[in-house]
Order: structure tokens, then C-alpha cells, then sequence
């Protein structure tokens, strides 16, 4: 075995014990749950993992102009210099074949599940810390309702992860790890999550801006204020961090 070899096998191998600390903090921090690894086989029923793509050119340009806010979220459903990186073009290419994709960013400071909302096609996540993901799927909804408590499950997303989410799976904003924050590229065939036209009607009471399908928690007093519809019930997740 080269040296090279043996230290790229170490390098991988402490990447794994880092990602299973982390893991095993989380989970002592949340009692309450059951966190999964999203390398789990349960994670097979929401999405699947993508690989083989450089992080590289991706990675330097967040870190340099998209900053995580003390407070809150922030989500910009596209940027254009983002479009721009191989990695979403190999992406809109291998995932969506060839449909016109955009790539937004979503960062923040979430540690609750307090909505959930679904997309015709699917959503893809370039994981750039870890996060927590908490996920359903669009057949334990009845009539808009969903008990995330009861049906839903929790995974551990580490850093440098790139995960795509089918259509048919709920979801909701990442939640942080640890109080650094988090920072996520999102991906979705591109129009979504832009604002509806004023003159559009729909019979479907889930639909708030394009291609976005949402329903909220009872706490979320400022999104019913919006007039969105109330459908996820059940005691609030709320998670820890680290």
C-alpha cells in the first residue's frame, strides 16, 4: 500500500468517525426522537444520495459571499451566479435531464418542523454543514393533514452532502446542528417557489407560489396570517443543537 493510498484511506476514515460523533451528540442532545444517518436505508424512501461531484468552486464562493444571519432564515429561491457552476449544470443535466433548473441558497438558524410543502419534481440539496432534515411523505397526508409526530422521520445530513428529495416527499426548511448556523444549496426546476400571478386561480388550497405546495403548524401565526392553510399537527418538533 502507497502512502498516499494509506492517507487517503485515514483521511476517509476519520470523515466517518467525525460524522458518527456528531451523530451520537445530536441524538443525546434529542432523546425525544430518533435521528437517522441519511446513509440509512430508510432514507431510500424520501430521496437518494447523489456523489461524485466537486464541491470545490461551490464551497469557495459561499463561504466568501453568502453568510449565515444571526437570526432567523434566509432563502433566495435563485442566483444567478450559482446557475453558473458546473455542479448545477451537471446536476440539471443528470437528475433533471436537461429540464431548466435554479439554484437558490437557504441559510440560517431553524430548529423547528413548523410547516411542510412538496413540489412537482424533485428537490435537490447541496448540504454545505450539517443539518437535520425532517421528512415525510405526500401518502400520510389526508386532506391536507399530516401529524409530523407520528409519521415522520429525522436524518442527520453532514456536511458535503448532496441529497435529492423526490416529489412525493414533505419537507421543510434544514435545522441546525450545532449554533453556527446552516447553509444549504437549493435546487428546483427552475420558476419555483417564485410568486404566483396576480390574476392565477387554483381549486388546490395547498398551492402558495409556484410549483410550492404548503400547509403550516399552528404556531405559525405569521404564515395563516398570509392566509396559508393550517395542516400539520401534532405537538411541535422542535430540535436541539450540539
Amino acid at each position: 500500500m502507497t502512502v498516499l493510498v494509506w492517507l487517503s484511506l485515514k483521511d476517509i476514515f476519520l470523515k466517518r468517525m467525525k460524522k458518527l460523533d456528531k451523530l451520537k451528540a445530536i441524538c443525546k442532545k434529542n432523546k425525544k426522537y430518533k435521528i437517522l444517518d441519511v446513509t440509512s436505508l430508510d432514507f431510500k424512501a424520501y430521496g437518494n444520495i447523489l456523489e461524485g461531484y466537486d464541491l470545490t468552486e461551490i464551497k469557495e464562493y459561499t463561504e466568501k459571499n453568502i453568510a449565515i444571519p444571526k437570526e432567523g432564515n434566509s432563502y433566495s429561491p435563485f442566483n444567478n451566479v450559482l446557475d453558473e457552476f458546473k455542479i448545477i449544470k451537471e446536476i440539471e443535466s443528470d437528475v433533471y435531464a436537461g429540464l431548466p433548473v435554479q439554484a437558490g441558497e437557504c441559510v440560517g438558524n431553524n430548529a423547528s418542523f413548523s410547516a411542510y410543502e412538496y413540489h412537482q419534481g424533485s428537490e435537490v440539496n447541496i448540504v454545505l454543514t450539517d443539518v437535520l432534515m425532517v421528512l415525510g411523505k405526500r401518502e400520510q397526508v389526508t386532506d391536507g393533514i399530516f401529524n409530523a409526530q407520528e409519521d415522520a422521520k429525522i436524518f442527520f445530513v453532514p456536511a458535503g452532502t448532496i441529497i435529492e428529495m423526490y416529489s412525493a416527499t414533505l419537507h421543510y426548511s434544514p435545522c441546525i446542528v450545532d449554533d453556527t448556523g446552516f447553509k444549504v444549496i437549493v435546487i428546483l426546476i427552475k420558476g419555483s417557489n417564485e410568486p404566483l400571478e396576480d390574476n392565477f386561480e387554483s381549486k388546490n388550497k395547498a398551492i402558495v407560489k409556484k410549483n410550492k405546495f404548503q400547509f403550516v403548524h399552528e404556531t405559525r401565526t405569521d404564515k395563516i396570517a398570509d392566509g396559508i392553510k393550517v395542516g400539520l399537527i401534532g405537538e411541535l418538533i422542535v430540535l436541539n443543537p450540539i
